[in-house]
C-alpha cells in the first residue's frame, strides 16, 4: 500500500487527471446498475445506461490505437503490416458496440463483457510491445474487471 501511495505521488499532474476521469467515468455505470437493481419496472433513465454507455466506453477502448499509430516518433521501428493490425483492431471496439446495440436482448450485456475482456486481452499484448506507462495498464485492468463485474450483475438483474 505504502509503494501505491508514493507511486501516485511520483506521477504527473495530468496522469492523476486521467486516472481521475478514468474512475469518475464509472459513475454512469453505476448509476445504470442501480437503476436497474430498484426500478426495473419504472426505470428513472428510458435506456438500458449500462449497455449504451458501455457501447461508447468500448469505442474509446479502441480509439486509444488510432492515436498511437498518429505518434510517428513511436510507430516508426514498426511494420507497415503492425500498423495496419493495429488500425484495424482500433475500430473492432465500435463495430462490435454497433452489433451489440442492434441486440436488444440482455445477451448483449454478456457480449459486450467479452468485448471488454477482449480489449484487456489486446491491451496486456500491445503493453509488453508498445510499453504503456504502469499506471495506465493498472487502471485500464481496475477499469475493466470493475465495467464488466457491472455488465454481468446488469445481464443477471434483467428479465427481457
Amino acid at each position: 500500500m505504502k509503494k501505491l501511495i508514493n507511486n501516485i505521488y511520483q506521477l504527473k499532474s495530468y496522469e492523476k487527471i486521467i486516472i481521475l476521469l478514468g474512475f469518475m467515468g464509472l459513475i454512469p455505470f453505476i448509476v445504470g446498475l442501480l437503476d436497474l437493481w430498484f426500478n426495473q419496472e419504472n426505470l428513472i433513465f428510458p435506456i438500458n445506461i449500462p449497455k449504451n454507455y458501455g457501447v461508447i466506453i468500448l469505442t474509446f477502448l479502441g480509439s486509444v490505437y488510432w492515436g498511437i499509430i498518429l505518434n510517428q516518433n513511436k510507430m516508426n521501428a514498426f511494420t507497415n503490416q503492425f500498423k495496419i493490425f493495429m488500425l484495424i483492431w482500433s475500430i473492432t471496439p465500435a463495430l462490435l458496440g454497433i452489433v451489440t446495440l442492434l441486440i436488444d436482448k440482455r445477451i448483449s450485456l454478456i457480449i459486450l463483457s467479452l468485448g471488454y475482456l477482449i480489449c484487456q486481452l489486446v491491451d496486456e499484448f500491445y503493453n509488453k510491445i508498445l510499453l504503456f506507462p504502469n499506471w495506465y495498464i493498472f487502471l485500464r485492468r481496475s477499469l475493466s474487471i470493475t465495467v464488466i463485474t457491472i455488465l454481468i450483475c446488469s445481464y443477471f438483474i434483467l428479465k427481457y
